[in-house]
């Protein structure tokens, strides 16, 4: 697997190659960023289920100045770190919570909060509505699930793109002023 833009451009990641992982090909993740726009001027990126760290490790090639990486599965968070370590991000910050005990332990505000939780987590809602009082006004939300997954539709976050990838669907919401 690679960056596919960025000054980490055509750098190579290692894969978790856990079964409870799914990573974001390279052509999807590609798509993901188009969506969201494709550089940015800093800011802070929290991937919420980081896995191998693909998403976060993109978003910071393309600008982001922060990024946050969290997996409850050791393994992945430990793959995360290797990959970050092995492309010269020192400053990525990483943690080892559950979805919801890492809003409780961390308080911060993001601009781009990546989802992309296991399938069997089908709550879309639950976890929409929980992170959206952790984003900027502004920010966004880039949202990964399976294809027949319900869009969730949360007051004070608009869905500005809606796509389908084979087996699986990316929304991004915006969050309202």
């Amino acid at each position: 697997m690679r960056i596919t833009a960025g000054n980490l451009r055509h750098r190579n990641i290692n894969m978790t190659n856990l079964e409870t992982t799914r990573e974001t090909q390279d052509k999807v993740r590609m798509a993901i960023f188009n969506m969201l726009g494709q550089y940015f001027l800093g800011g802070k990126c929290l991937d919420l289920f980081a896995g191998s760290g693909a998403m976060a490790i993109e978003a910071y090639s393309r600008g982001f100045s922060e990024i946050y990486l969290n997996d409850l599965e050791i393994k992945a968070l430990n793959v995360c770190k290797e990959n970050c370590k092995s492309l010269g991000i020192n400053d990525a910050k990483f943690y080892n919570y559950d979805y919801i005990d890492y809003f409780k332990n961390v308080n911060e505000k993001y601009d781009l909060i990546i989802l992309d939780p296991p399938y069997k987590l089908d709550n879309t809602l639950e976890i929409l509505s929980l992170c959206k009082n952790y984003l900027n006004n502004n920010g966004k939300i880039a949202f990964e699930m399976k294809k027949e997954s319900n869009e969730a539709i949360v007051d004070g976050l608009t869905l500005i793109k809606n796509k389908s990838y084979g087996i699986k669907k990316v929304l991004i919401y915006k969050k309202e002023e």
